[in-house]
């Protein structure tokens, strides 16, 4: 299907088209113009990428975020065609961000388009004008906005409900590997969508899990079979979101100094112990200490307790995880 999605622009490198919210390759134009990033809003870069913000053209309005990645021209199809065949770090990334491109989900940022230009490729995404899950919790935390319990909580769910949609639901089975608040994208109306699929995976029907020769995903979110044995599962990604669990209700990130000046040196174990204390209380964000729902988020740190299991057998499912997330929702002192 995806193969058949991308042959439209194979011949010319012209635009490929995944979405029916880009009507036609005319619409998408603009962006193999020579000059076209001079009329563009960088909205943010780091060393191998630049992402843009701009109006997609006879959308009545419709925004849409490029993400530029540097890297030599390969159209779409010769990218799946060469599924098997090794491919440089960022090069496998754009391969996989195609092959996964048919995925529909409320909480999935969906790839609308690809585009190919000499020396770098471009990724056509729906703009979500509140940006990351991490810039808002930053933010957050250094006082320049707020986030209440129940915003965060709503945001859990939509993650586990994207989670149990790539686990349970979709044929094959999907991984994402990197599951983190910088990678989670909140769209207008709060609802978390998972993004970025560069280091996603499909699971052969049969297996229940992959094995790599290179370690993936992010300190502080990786699960610990996975730089023990290179191994990953959809229970790797569980513990992954575990983690974020933590970061909603503790306000805290893995990578803060505030861990390494702790006995545990670690946000899960520092988690566990609180978690056991004659206090657990003192693991909840001081923000939102005194909104009535602190026992819904004692609930759910028991939960990110539970995703962040060493055996990663002993971790619940994604169904399962979405389900006890809703089961706190009603829960206040």
């Amino acid at each position: 299907l995806i193969l058949a999605a991308v042959r439209g622009g194979s011949r010319d490198r012209g635009p490929a088209i995944f979405s029916p919210l880009i009507k036609v390759g005319d619409d998408l134009a603009f962006l193999e113009k020579e000059d076209c990033f001079a009329s563009l809003e960088k909205i943010r870069s780091c060393s191998d990428r630049e992402v843009y913000k701009a109006e997609l053209p006879g959308s009545n309005g419709m925004m849409i975020t490029i993400k530029k990645v540097i890297q030599p021209a390969k159209s779409g199809v010769e990218l799946i065609k060469q599924d098997s065949v090794p491919l440089p770090q960022k090069m496998s990334q754009i391969r996989s961000e195609i092959m996964n491109a048919g995925l529909r989900h409320r909480n999935i940022v969906p790839l609308l388009a690809h585009v190919v230009r000499p020396d770098c490729h471009l990724l056509v995404y729906e703009f979500t004008k509140n940006g990351s899950l991490h810039d808002i919790l930053n933010d957050v935390s250094q006082g320049r906005r707020q986030l209440e319990w129940l915003a965060r909580h709503r945001i859990a769910r939509g993650i586990a409900s994207g989670l149990e949609f790539l686990h349970m639901s979709h044929m094959p089975r999907i991984i994402h590997r990197d599951i983190r608040p910088a990678n989670v994208l909140i769209d207008d109306d709060m609802e978390a969508r998972i993004s970025e699929f560069g280091l996603a995976k499909q699971i052969p029907d049969g297996h229940t899990r992959i094995s790599t020769s290179s370690l993936v995903g992010t300190v502080g979110y990786m699960a610990p079979e996975c730089p023990q044995t290179l191994t990953f599962s959809d229970k790797s990604d569980i513990y992954s979101f575990g983690v974020l669990l933590a970061v909603l209700v503790m306000g805290k990130f893995p990578s803060d100094d505030f861990f390494q000046h702790t006995e545990e040196m670690s946000l899960v174990q520092w988690m566990r112990n609180v978690m056991t204390s004659e206090n657990p209380n003192r693991a909840i964000d001081s923000k939102l200490l005194g909104n009535g729902y602190e026992e819904q988020m004692l609930l759910v740190l028991k939960l990110a307790c539970f995703c962040t299991l060493e055996d990663p057998d002993e971790r619940p499912n994604s169904k399962d995880v979405r389900s006890m997330l809703s089961d706190t929702e009603l829960i206040k002192d």
